[in-house]
């Protein structure tokens, strides 16, 4: 039997955080690891991605009462049921994921290592995909989430950040931790599909690649072949400030003939966005389509990928689009300026502008410029975001962290008290 990893997140919703767990278990399989991935409940309204764990098969453990929002009689029945499979399982190492599981998985793991001697116990490591210390909850909340994020790192052997802009916020901005406890791993996805994703605008001499015009949603849903489509994926949420969006291109449609707004996601802010739409006229160029896992033609019907979040981590849907060889423009916020390089793998705005995510758009309608920028981003993300590195990344930090435990518990005292439960 290998090295047994638990690995725990809130829920596995369509999203990068939901993605990035289950490549890391199958790539940690299939390097001997024995894995088990803990995950929360999908709420009503959210599309799932928890068939990708059935397909990879993988042996996972559903918490029903594990979700992201805060709820303390389901949160002390998770905290129970994670406590007691920590105890039942006695992984090697306990890896959490979002605010949520990251909370209640490292306490439990805490529990578990106060019980049991040096040389047995668990490696605690979190991931913060994105984070929730500014820009979600009112001042006062936010410096009682931070104070708590201080305390768990306290508890966790490493915290990873996806970005150096995050690691930034971790080590710097907010003191969650020191830098020396902190570890950068960009994330890796599986990005073939969409690197396989022929760029109309650039026809290359492959007959592995895909002809955008064979998989494009365009014909299905009204738009012709020649217009020109902005693109957004990703939930509809207040972070996401997708009013900015629709204004910008509000603003961008009188100068674009023929532009369409295609907005793939869903969330509480749908009605509201489509009634910001109809008031600024635009609502007959806009297609809200929901969720979709069709991601080559879903980014084979975009010309631009756009965001506009006020906060994010590494936002996997511009990574995925510059795969797809799209210009993107994104708000300069969090980890997004290490993802996108301004005026050369896409182009970077300041967040709440409409007029400035308008220019930007109206720029991007030169094809010449969108076939450069998508170019370069396609070779960047191409390298840099693979999974195999990033299942390389984690393992490697497994083997060091692990390695430290052996050797702090060989330095332990040998006059020092065991814990009364050996286990």
């Amino acid at each position: 039997m290998g090295l047994r990893v638990m690995r725990i997140i809130a829920r596995l919703n369509i999203g990068g955080p939901a993605r990035h767990v289950v490549l890391l278990n199958e790539g940690l399989e299939r390097q001997g690891y024995d894995t088990l991935l803990v995950h929360g409940q999908v709420r009503e309204g959210e599309a799932s991605l928890e068939h990708l764990v059935v397909e990879g098969g993988l042996a996972t453990v559903k918490v029903s009462t594990l979700g992201r929002r805060i709820d303390p009689l389901d949160d002390a029945c998770s905290f129970w049921k994670l406590l007691r499979l920590v105890f039942h399982e006695k992984p090697d190492v306990v890896h959490t994921h979002t605010a949520k599981a990251g909370a209640l998985g490292r306490v439990a793991a805490l529990v578990f290592n106060l019980t049991r001697r040096r040389e047995r116990r668990c490696v605690v490591v979190h991931t913060f995909h994105g984070h929730v210390l500014t820009g979600y909850f009112p001042e006062p909340v936010n410096m009682f989430v931070r104070q708590v994020e201080r305390w768990l790192a306290v508890v966790t052997d490493r915290i990873i950040t996806i970005s150096s802009a995050q690691q930034k916020d971790i080590v710097d901005t907010f003191n969650i931790a020191p830098a020396s406890r902190t570890t950068m791993v960009p994330l890796g996805l599986s990005l073939a599909p969409l690197l396989n994703l022929l760029n109309p605008l650039n026809p290359l001499n492959s007959s592995s690649l895909l002809s955008s015009t064979t998989i494009s949603l365009r014909r299905e849903l009204g738009i012709g072949e020649r217009d020109f489509v902005v693109g957004y994926v990703g939930r509809l949420v207040p972070i996401k400030d997708l009013p900015t969006l629709v204004r910008g291109f509000a603003i961008a449609a009188r100068e674009v003939p023929n532009s369409w707004l295609l907005i793939a996601g869903d969330g509480p802010e749908r009605p509201a966005l489509e009634a910001l739409s109809a008031e600024l006229g635009t609502r007959p160029r806009v297609r809200f389509i929901g969720w979709t896992e069709a991601l080559p033609a879903l980014y084979a019907t975009m010309d631009v990928c756009a965001l506009t979040s006020l906060n994010e981590g590494t936002p996997v849907a511009i990574i995925e689009a510059m795969a797809a060889a799209r210009a993107v423009v994104a708000t300069a916020v969090g980890g997004v300026p290490d993802v996108v390089r301004d005026g050369e793998t896409g182009l970077l705005i300041p967040h709440g502008e409409p007029s400035a995510l308008a220019a930007a758009v109206i720029r991007l309608s030169n094809a010449e410029l969108r076939q450069r920028l998508g170019a370069r981003a396609r070779e960047d993300v191409g390298q840099r975001f693979a999974g195999e590195r990033l299942v390389a990344d984690v393992a490697a930090l497994y083997a060091d962290l692990l390695r430290q435990r052996t050797e702090e518990a060989v330095r332990r005292p040998a006059t020092e008290t065991p814990p009364a439960r050996s286990g």
